[in-house]
C-alpha cells in the first residue's frame, strides 16, 4: 500500500494502526469493519493449563510479533501479573505464522496458541486441543474488530466514487454472508481448493464460521483499545500515538442512512 501497488485491503486492526502511524496518518484510512471475534486461546492436551494463571513456564504461540493476536496475548499476560520471558518473566511467547503454529502444536512443542479461525478450530478438531476461551469473552458485549477494510488515502481522494461502490458491495456481501451461512462455507472451501489445492472438512468450517461474526461495523472503540494496548507494550514507539483521522466512514454512514430510511 505504501508503494501504491494496493488500493484497498482487508487486514487486522494491528497492521491498520501501524500503517496509519508509520505514515503520520497520511497513507491509509479505515473504511469499515469486516469481522468481529473469531479468535481463541487453544490449549494443548498435555499442557495442564486451566486458566491464564497457569501460563508461567509455558510456551504460548501467537502469529507475527505486533499483530492483533500477539497484542491481545501479551496484554492478558501482563493483566494477570505475569511477564514474557524476554522482559524478565516466565511466559514464553512464541511468534510464528499460523501454519507453523499448527505444526509445533502437533509435535507437543507448544502449550497453547492464541490464534484466529479457522486455525483455532483446526487445533481443536484435528489435534485434540481445548478451547480455553474465545477472545470475544474478554470484550464488552463480546464484540471487537478482528478485521477491517482499509483504503489508500491518495486513491480515496482521486476515486471517491469507486470507494463508495466498493463499500456498498462490501456491506451487501457482509449481509449476504450472514443470511447464507451454508452457501458461504461451500464458496470458501471452493476458494481454498482453487488457491491452495486443499479444503477443510465441513465440521471445521461450520465451527470456525460460527465463532466469527461478519460485520461492516468497524467497532471503533476496540480499535482505540488495541492501539492503547500496543502502545503499552512499546509497539508504537516512544513518542506516543495519535489516531485522529484514522477512520473515514462517510461511505458506510451514507449506506446506513439509506437502509434506515
Amino acid at each position: 500500500m505504501f508503494a501504491s501497488e494496493i488500493d484497498l485491503a482487508y487486514v487486522g486492526p494491528g497492521p491498520a494502526i501501524n500503517g496509519f502511524l508509520k505514515s503520520d496518518g497520511k497513507s491509509l484510512k479505515i473504511l469499515a469493519g469486516a469481522a468481529s471475534g473469531g479468535v481463541s486461546l487453544v490449549v494443548n492436551p498435555h499442557s495442564n493449563i486451566k486458566s491464564v494463571s497457569d501460563f508461567s513456564g509455558k510456551r504460548i504461540a501467537a502469529p507475527q510479533i505486533g499483530n492483533t493476536q500477539d497484542v491481545s496475548l501479551r496484554s492478558v499476560v501482563y493483566q494477570n501479573n505475569l511477564k514474557p520471558a524476554e522482559k524478565g518473566g516466565t511466559v514464553y511467547v512464541i511468534n510464528v505464522v499460523n501454519p507453523d503454529i499448527f505444526t509445533l502444536f502437533s509435535k507437543g512443542e507448544l502449550d497453547a496458541a492464541w490464534v484466529p479461525e479457522p486455525w483455532a478450530t483446526r487445533l481443536v478438531q484435528q489435534l485434540d486441543g481445548t478451547r480455553l476461551f474465545q477472545e470475544k469473552d474478554l470484550w464488552p458485549d463480546q464484540k471487537f474488530s478482528s478485521a477491517v477494510l482499509i483504503v489508500r488515502s491518495e486513491f480515496l481522494e482521486k476515486h471517491p466514487n469507486i470507494v463508495q461502490k466498493w463499500v456498498e458491495g462490501h456491506v451487501e456481501t457482509s449481509d449476504w454472508i450472514n443470511e447464507h451461512g451454508d452457501e458461504t462455507e461451500i464458496i470458501y472451501n471452493d476458494f481454498l481448493k482453487k488457491t491452495t489445492g486443499k479444503t477443510l472438512g465441513p465440521e471445521i468450517l461450520h465451527e470456525a464460521f460460527s465463532n466469527l461474526q461478519i460485520t461492516s461495523d468497524p467497532i471503533e472503540s476496540s480499535i482505540y483499545t488495541f492501539a492503547e494496548r500496543a502502545n503499552t507494550l512499546g509497539y508504537l514507539g516512544r513518542q506516543g500515538y495519535n489516531l485522529e483521522g484514522i477512520f473515514y466512514t462517510e461511505p458506510l454512514n451514507s449506506i446506513r442512512k439509506e437502509i434506515i430510511s
